[in-house]
C-alpha cells in the first residue's frame, strides 16, 4: 500500500470518528490541505496533513472590551479543541495501518 493511499484511510478513519461521535459537519472546501468542520458551535478546519483540528474561537483573545460571554467561549472552545484532537490522537493510534 502507497504512502497516499495509507494517508487516505487514516483521513477516513478520522472523519467517520468525527461524524460518529460529535455529529460534525466536514464540508471539502476546495483548499485541498483542509476541510472545514462545524461541530456544535464550534467552526474550524481539519488539516488532512496532520488530521488537527483548529477552531477559530480557540485563538488567544488580547485586549480589553470582550465580554465575560465572550472569554468563557474561547476558554470552552479551546477545551474542547484540546478533547478532540485528543481523541483523534487516540483513534490514530487505534489504526493498524
Amino acid at each position: 500500500m502507497t504512502k497516499t493511499e495509507l494517508q487516505k484511510q487514516r483521513v477516513k478513519a478520522v472523519l467517520d470518528f468525527l461524524t460518529e461521535q460529535f455529529d460534525a459537519e466536514i464540508e471539502d472546501n476546495g483548499d485541498g490541505g483542509r476541510l472545514d468542520i462545524t461541530i456544535g458551535p464550534f467552526n474550524g478546519q481539519m488539516h488532512r496533513r496532520d488530521l488537527q483540528v483548529d477552531f477559530y474561537d480557540s485563538i488567544p483573545l488580547s485586549g480589553h472590551g470582550f465580554t465575560p460571554a465572550e472569554k468563557l467561549f474561547q476558554q470552552e472552545a479551546v477545551a474542547f479543541e484540546k478533547q478532540v484532537n485528543d481523541e483523534i490522537e487516540k483513534v490514530l493510534g487505534e489504526l493498524s495501518i
